[in-house]
């Protein structure tokens, strides 16, 4: 029988060794290939195409929620199952949007990580149930996430991308040789996501990122 191919991505590589000698427990799974970041995600990605990616959200240069929808795009057979610790309403609803075909938990067993798998193997969505009922359902089918989302500043991918660098410490050339985007257009894009979010400088900024949970303390 083939196997299925899996990429682990997760900046911590304690993580990924534990993930990896665990899946080697499991039947017909293979690790592929490991990433540390979201933008070293995607090349692997083009390179490898697995049939799962197993994502962290919180990882350095590029967070899991940006390299989504890249990731999608380099290998559209590919499923996308956030591995996360965060259990926020706002990261679940964000990466069901990019196109993530299953949200976990860290803190998640051996058994619900296999059925995950399974899940989103077989083309249906997955979330940890400690995050479905209350959170997912809500949204869902009240519609109540949908108009929070309305009010909050709405930032493009590449905005988002731009901002968490930026925040981050990096200067502009490097953000636009991170993102292979010219000087001029990481300016532009800085100046678009100062004006969206009312801030008025890097520092303020970065207050704005830690606040949103696009980079940690």
């Amino acid at each position: 029988m083939k196997k299925t191919r899996v990429m682990l991505v997760d900046d911590h590589a304690l993580v990924r060794s534990g993930l990896h000698q665990l899946l080697l427990t499991f039947e017909h799974y293979e690790v592929v290939g490991e990433a540390g970041d979201g933008a070293q995600a995607i090349e692997l990605v083009r390179e490898l195409q697995p049939d799962v990616v197993l994502l962290d959200i919180a990882m350095p240069r590029m967070r899991g929620l940006e390299a989504i929808r890249e990731i999608k795009q380099a290998a559209p057979d590919c499923k996308v199952l956030i591995l996360s610790m965060y259990d926020r309403e706002q990261y679940v609803r964000e990466s069901i949007k990019n196109g993530a075909d299953g949200y976990l938990l860290k803190g998640s067993n051996t058994d619900e990580l296999r059925m995950a798998l399974m899940h989103v193997l077989n083309g249906n969505l997955y979330i940890s149930p400690s995050v479905s009922k209350p959170l997912v359902s809500e949204w869902i089918h009240s519609g109540k996430a949908d108009e929070q989302a309305g009010e909050e500043v709405q930032l493009t991918e590449r905005e988002k991308s731009v901002m968490k660098l930026l925040a981050e410490g990096y200067p502009n050339k490097e953000v636009a040789e991170l993102l292979h985007i010219s000087v001029k257009t990481v300016e532009t894009h800085r100046s678009r996501i100062l004006e969206k979010t009312g801030v008025r400088n890097l520092a303020e900024l970065v207050k704005y990122a830690i606040k949103k949970g696009m980079i940690d303390l």
